[in-house]
């Protein structure tokens, strides 16, 4: 059954807890090589309001899967017959779904922010990531806009609200004949064990503009913004890291007036806070149009930005 919770309550553990990013600064100490688009926050606000759960238990894992998948140095082969699936799919594209636990919540949508427990590991049992290795109860997730691979995207839009589910993923659907530096091999299927704890309410929802509010930041003091200075991963439906300048590690100044940032972007700019985390979804109208952007940005597409605020002078 639905309901709403205030998302204070429910997120004052992440109030300590969200101190990495997931796939870019976390792995770039790994791997220099690559960077990702789930940068997530030092901490979480009470600007994001409301949760929808699809029952209590939602808020943790079960307790028998932790005790079998929380130490990361465990093969998750060796204690494959202790998964009992309820159900199984495998789609068109080739990605196999496995439900450990299946809800009767709704689906997920494009565009919103899921609450995610996971851990990922290779073909042999052995697990390189998770949401516990950053010591974060929880990733925040936006679906549709490549923050991992299609397919995480992919598969997340198959489950619902409360569903725990082992998801395989083909190699041409994750990190392909490239890999993830020294962390995925060239042509591996990605094995991903999730639970979809809830979809998080955006901050606001208007004008074109939808944002996320992961921490709220402090106002600068004084009068009138000058320069605004931020890192920034920007993505598409189509096409994951457009903009991403935590791979150069050089920050980015915007000066109110300046024209070479969409109209929704400098929007949210002129009034930034300093340590503000946002996460920010432009429809076309208010990002670069009809016209696109290069060959990076399609005509009429929307584009996801992961916003994190250092300087407001």
């Amino acid at each position: 059954m639905k309901y709403h919770v205030k998302i204070a309550a429910f997120f004052f553990s992440l109030m300590f807890c969200l101190i990495a990013c997931d796939m870019v600064e976390r792995k770039e100490a790994k791997s220099k090589e690559v960077a990702n688009n789930s940068d997530v926050a030092d901490d979480t606000s009470s600007s994001i309001n409301t949760i929808e759960q699809s029952n209590e238990d939602s808020v943790f894992l079960d307790t028998s899967l932790v005790l079998l998948i929380q130490d990361t140095n465990v093969n998750v082969k060796e204690i494959s017959n202790e998964f009992k699936f309820t159900d199984h799919l495998q789609t068109k594209s080739g990605i196999s779904i496995d439900w450990i636990k299946k809800s009767n919540a709704r689906k997920p949508k494009k565009g919103e922010l899921l609450m995610l427990e996971y851990r990922l590991s290779l073909p042999d049992g052995k697990i390189i990531d998770g949401n516990n290795r950053m010591k974060m109860p929880y990733l925040p997730f936006v679906l549709g806009y490549n923050m991992q691979n299609k397919g995480w995207d992919e598969a997340l839009s198959y489950l619902t609200v409360g569903d725990l589910a082992q998801v395989k993923i083909p190699a041409y659907l994750a990190y392909g004949k490239k890999g993830l530096g020294k962390l995925i091999p060239p042509d591996s299927e990605n094995w991903l064990f999730v639970k979809l704890h809830g979809i998080v309410s955006p901050s606001r929802d208007s004008l074109g503009v939808k944002i996320w509010e992961l921490r709220s930041g402090k106002p600068a003091k004084v009068e009138k913004i000058s320069k605004v200075k931020f890192h920034m991963i920007a993505s598409t439906e189509s096409k994951a890291n457009v903009f991403n300048t935590y791979t150069s590690n050089f920050p980015v100044t915007y000066t109110p007036g300046q024209r070479n940032y969409p109209k929704g972007l400098r929007e949210v700019l002129n009034n930034a806070k300093i340590g503000q985390h946002l996460f920010i979804i432009l429809d076309s109208e208010v990002a670069f149009g009809i016209e696109g952007y290069l060959d990076l940005v399609r005509p009429n597409e929307q584009v996801f930005y992961n916003l994190k605020i250092l300087e407001v002078d």
